[in-house]
């Protein structure tokens, strides 16, 4: 299968001209074990025996950092703020501080620093400000002490608090500690940090917490109850800090609350939470499927988006494409299989809500049709292939908007065998696809877009091919005189080089730098740049993106690629997905309808405030982030809170004064002592009356005129009005299915159950 590989490769250089000159390529006997960039120039690779390695031109040229000489290097941790300032660490607590990108080092001892480098988290916001956790017990998984530090990059002191057997600790969204301890509380810490600041843990779970994630807009924690297990979140639209626990709220799903047993993943949080529930198998608890739920906008209510999605030593196959395009494999004998899966690839182009086979190509690279018999489709290796050791997976990155690279095949299900997959290109997020290289491999592309280079990962090889327009027209180019089994290609944000990493046939690992500056001859300019449209609406809207043209070659400055508008369009089923608590049933023409499949919820709600608005639903809810306008409106149906009625009262009343009258003209003027006389009831109930109207005009009045009265009540006010908006509504206004506010009565990628 080599040789068939080789012989394309020869071919296709017998056609088009090397253009890259023996003198732009370098190799060095670096074992690559991490990445790290400072900025698009500057960047560290460490070895893990060798040392740590510094370049200062995009990769090209690697200098051994002589103070880390024979070192096993650990970690590199890069402030967030300041990029230039970092950390490096070895084995014994070794450690080197730089400010200014690496290019001199202070030496600290490891004697007095127990900080373990992998829980260690620079603050987002704040220069020169990070946590980490101190004195772990490996085995057990739990650390004793929160260190925080000012001087991370420039000292050896630290603030601590003893905490027993932590679990984990990150920074909130606001700057606050949380941690999760093994015990399961989950709680903050004010984080003023100064010498000697607060930083007395406070509980917003006191217990059976068992997972914990943070989002740009949620933070889901995994709870316990006895043998059930739910999903927590809030939305921090409504609770900013996250530590208000009484806007934490069960999720929702149409199955119920308790997670199946194999534990949650969050995989996407915008425009809306998607959540993948894991679910046993008949093999082991890494080698399984799982359903995916996607939320409203508020994060609490789900809804199933696809079942069966294939997981694999602990990871999904679920890669995202666009904002609300995703592709994602399905196994189809979930049911019935032992070892091999029968995996299908499938795309979304309305975040989740409704699912398509992937598009053969009609042609191969040698321009011969493709033809497929059965259920047909193109299908990808997804991230599992990666971690598994195929080095290749579906890949797309926001630097090069709208281009997907894929390894798979065209047939019923997806090729387990490389050998037997090609490597397919889409330029419009995955609709249409062709094929670009014969057999698999593994892909990059340098200087955001404007360099693709492809490596074989079947066998040996010493060639690569490169594109300089997207894949149009492809080169070969020979990296080494010696064949290599190619492991990985990286490079920097916006550099102009590329970095093979693999073995040769001796075994010994190789890192081949290739430098393409010479064929990007010029910086982009405006000309250099053209609009691209998403090919059809994507969550109710035609976006328009600014990229780089097939036929510039020239080097992106800096990442201009961009979102220019985004166009509504008329809503139609794609813009719709079934609501809480009803069932899809789909047709052949692309329509659906939605029927319910619990309880027919009360009309009007059990709360529902006289004179208030709630909505009846018609069994569909747009799907979060959707942009559509007008078209088919499935909009629940907006009523109103009957208003209590007065007849009663007044009938009382009434009927009393007749009576009252009638016992007069009787002659029967006073009632019997201890007796309930009309006239007596009539004028209880007028005094009843008028002593509640006046504690009510009191009460106003307190509220208005005493500040902390009415700070208190406006609190009890904004506490319902946030409560009101976790369903949608703007305030005042009533989901007919759900409770405004959950029991709170209730005793790191996800959890594990």
């Amino acid at each position: 299968m080599m040789r068939r590989h080789m012989l394309s490769y020869l071919f296709l250089s017998s056609l088009l001209v090397c253009l890259i000159s023996e003198q732009q390529y370098k190799t060095y006997d670096i074992e690559v074990a991490s990445l790290d960039w400072s900025d698009s120039n500057v960047g560290f690779i460490l070895d893990p025996t060798r040392g740590a390695y510094r370049t200062t031109n995009s990769g090209y040229d690697w200098f051994l950092l002589s103070n880390t000489s024979n070192v096993r290097m650990s970690r590199v941790v890069m402030d967030n703020v300041q990029r230039q300032s970092l950390m490096l660490f070895g084995s014994g607590g070794q450690r080197w501080a730089s400010n200014d990108a690496g290019a001199t080092l202070q030496y600290f001892s490891g004697n007095n620093f127990n900080v373990d480098v992998g829980t260690i988290r620079p603050h987002p916001r704040t220069t020169r400000l990070w946590l980490g956790m101190a004195d772990c017990n490996t085995a057990a998984s739990t650390c004793e002490t929160i260190a925080t530090s000012r001087n991370m990059f420039a000292s050896s002191t630290y603030d601590k608090v003893s905490y027993p057997r932590l679990r984990r600790v990150e920074w909130g969204p606001q700057g606050d500690i949380l941690y999760l301890t093994a015990a399961g509380e989950y709680g903050y810490m004010r984080s003023n940090i100064t010498s000697g600041g607060d930083l007395s843990p406070v509980p917003i779970f006191p217990r059976n917490v068992f997972g914990l994630q943070i989002t740009d807009r949620y933070i889901v924690i995994g709870y316990v109850s006895g043998t059930q297990a739910e999903i927590y979140v809030t939305n921090l639209n409504i609770n900013p800090s996250g530590v208000d626990a009484s806007l934490y709220f069960a999720a929702s799903f149409p199955f119920g609350q308790d997670l199946p047993n194999l534990g949650y993943a969050t995989l996407d949080s915008d425009p809306s939470l998607s959540l993948f529930l894991g679910h046993s198998s008949s093999a082991s608890r890494d080698n399984g499927w799982g359903n995916m739920y996607m939320s409203d906008d508020d994060g609490i209510e789900f809804t199933l988006s696809m079942e069966h999605i294939n997981l694999q030593f602990y990871y999904v196959d679920w890669m995202r494409i666009l904002d609300g395009v995703h592709i994602a494999n399905n196994v189809t004998n979930y049911d019935q299989y032992s070892s091999r899966k029968d995996l299908r690839s499938y795309i979304t182009w309305d975040n989740g809500g409704r699912w398509s086979t992937l598009t053969p190509p009609e042609k191969d690279i040698n321009g011969k049709p493709i033809t497929c018999t059965g259920s047909c489709g193109l299908h990808l290796h997804g991230i599992t292939a990666y971690v598994g050791g195929l080095s290749t997976y579906t890949y797309a990155t926001d630097s090069v908007v709208g281009i997907v690279m894929g390894v798979g095949n065209v047939g019923e299900t997806l090729q387990n065998d490389i050998s037997l997959c090609n490597t397919y290109m889409s330029r419009d997020a995955g609709q249409p696809w062709k094929q670009v290289m014969q057999g698999g491999s593994t892909y990059e592309f340098a200087n955001y877009g404007a360099i693709l280079v492809m490596v074989t990962t079947t066998g040996q090889t010493a060639f690569i091919l490169y594109s300089l327009d997207e894949g149009e027209t492809l080169h070969t180019f020979q990296f080494t005189e010696n064949s290599m089994s190619i492991q990985n290609v990286m490079s920097s944000p916006g550099g102009k080089s590329v970095l093979i990493m693999g073995e040769d046939t001796s075994g010994s690992n190789k890192l081949v730098t290739v430098d393409f500056s010479s064929l990007l001859t010029y910086e982009c300019s405006d000309n250099d740049y053209e609009d691209w449209f998403t090919p059809q609406c994507i969550l109710g809207a035609k976006t328009k993106y600014l990229r780089r043209k097939i036929s510039s070659k020239c080097y992106n400055f800096v990442h201009l690629e961009r979102i220019e508008s985004r166009q509504p369009c008329p809503c139609t089923y794609d813009d719709w997905e079934c609501d809480v608590a009803y069932e899809t049933t789909n047709f052949p023409n692309g329509t659906f309808t939605c029927t319910l499949s619990g309880i027919v919820p009360p009309d009007p709600p059990e709360h529902c405030p006289p004179g208030k608005p709630y909505y009846v639903s018609k069994g569909y809810r747009k799907i979060a982030g959707d942009l559509c306008q007008g078209g088919l409106n499935f909009d629940a149906i907006k009523k109103t809170c009957p208003i209590a009625s007065s007849t009663s009262a007044s009938f009382t009343m009434t009927s009393s004064a007749s009576s009252s009258s009638s016992s007069t003209s009787g002659g029967d003027v006073n009632p019997p002592s201890g007796g309930g006389g009309g006239g007596g009831s009539g004028a209880v109930i007028a005094v009843v009356i008028i002593l509640i109207v006046v504690f009510i005009i009191v009460g106003v009045v307190v509220v208005y005129k005493v500040d902390s009265v009415r700070s208190r009540v406006m609190g009890v006010i904004d506490r319902i009005r946030a409560a009101g908006s976790r369903n949608g509504r703007h305030t005042g206004d009533y989901s007919h299915s759900f409770n405004l506010l959950a029991d709170d009565d209730t005793d790191d990628g996800g959890g594990a159950l």
